[in-house]
């Protein structure tokens, strides 16, 4: 199993952080072009220089993304085997008290299959999301230069006003990648949860894979603080895998396993580690787990929920990793950056105060670009 700190900890990894590199340098790459511009003039040398610009970040955007993707697939290689290592060591040290004796991962064919599955489906799915990256990087560009011809022909804005804004747009607006359902996300949350996502269900698969080579039937859920709602339910108990045990529930219908919502689905920072009856203690007490969800914490002179306390947090560092893109994009383009660099400001003394009130941990890691 891999423990909630230990899932948390990809946000701190170096894939993360190519992605957040590769961003910076198309949101500078659009600022500076914009600026370079030059002068509003005709109707038509516009559009000459918005089709030469657009064309020339499309290009740029296609071949910093192909780096990119040898790069971020050797990465994410080794932190998927990295991960696996470390939920696997934590079962099989469950089955060696047992009295059995687990194949290491890299000599069960099963276990290779799953990890090598695992890779592949992640690196599949972030390939497709950053492709539709230079569509849309190139379709705001265009935007926002359009835009900007059109408030300065029409007298609204003056030259300068019209490309600040233009600027400060493309850094607002950030690099999106498109899901096949027609979902629009930003790319450093597209690609963090694809990266937690895939090593979370990757290492279910390992664990199901391993307890398939030993036999073994029943499993124990972790729990932590903080929990959603709708995960709450089942956490911290033990289930029946095959869903045939009498006294314990089927381990798929109750939680969710292997489906988006459930269970190793979509930002999920539950686990789960094999049980054996008779020899296994039980990890958490009705009490413990009651405790769990009733924890509150102290917000603005009255309580909030540890859930509703992450899910604020998580709105703040939003804030901060928006401001700081829109500071990012003016200083590329040489424009004032003043009130950009006081939002940030505001906004991380917003989180300062919030995190004294609640005594949660700052994540740093989340408030960066």
């Amino acid at each position: 199993m891999l423990t909630a700190d230990q899932i948390d900890s990809i946000n701190n990894s170096s894939i993360i952080k190519l992605y957040q590199d590769f961003e910076d340098s198309i949101i500078q790459s659009m600022a500076k072009r914009i600026v370079k511009l030059g002068t509003i003039t005709s109707s038509t040398a516009w559009q000459m220089q918005r089709i030469t610009e657009s064309a020339a970040l499309y290009d740029e955007v296609l071949t910093k993304l192909s780096a990119l993707t040898g790069k971020s697939e050797i990465e994410l290689s080794a932190l998927f085997k990295k991960m696996g290592v470390m939920s696997i060591r934590f079962d099989d040290s469950i089955y060696i008290k047992a009295g059995l004796q687990p194949l290491p991962l890299n000599l069960s064919p099963a276990m290779t299959s799953v990890l090598v599955e695992g890779i592949r489906k992640t690196n599949g799915l972030m390939r497709n999301l950053t492709l539709t990256t230079a569509l849309n990087s190139e379709r705001d560009f265009i935007y926002v230069l359009d835009r900007a011809y059109l408030q300065v022909s029409s007298g609204t804005f003056s030259y300068d006003q019209a490309i600040k804004a233009a600027v400060k747009s493309v850094g607002e607006s950030g690099l999106g990648v498109v899901y096949p359902s027609g979902k629009v996300d930003k790319l450093d949350v597209a690609v963090r949860r694809a990266v937690l996502t895939g090593v979370g269900k990757t290492s279910g698969d390992l664990q199901w894979a391993r307890a398939d080579e030993m036999g073994q039937d029943l499993v124990e859920v972790s729990a932590h603080i903080g929990s959603r709602p709708e995960h709450e339910i089942w956490q911290g108990k033990i289930y029946s895998r095959s869903g045939t045990s009498k006294k314990y529930p089927p381990f798929i219908e109750s939680t969710g396993y292997g489906t988006i919502t459930g269970l190793n689905g979509v930002n999920c920072r539950h686990t789960w580690y094999v049980w054996f009856e008779g020899i296994s203690t039980e990890a958490y007490s009705k009490a413990e787990l009651q405790s769990q969800a009733n924890k509150k914490v102290p917000y603005q002179g009255s309580e909030i929920s540890v859930y509703e306390a992450t899910q604020k947090q998580r709105a703040i560092e939003r804030k901060i990793r928006d401001w700081k893109r829109q500071e990012l994009a003016l200083k590329a383009g040489n424009q004032d950056a003043t009130f950009e660099t006081g939002k940030i400001k505001e906004w991380q003394a917003s989180m300062r105060a919030f995190i004294k009130d609640t005594k949660l941990d700052r994540q740093r890691v989340r408030e960066q670009i």
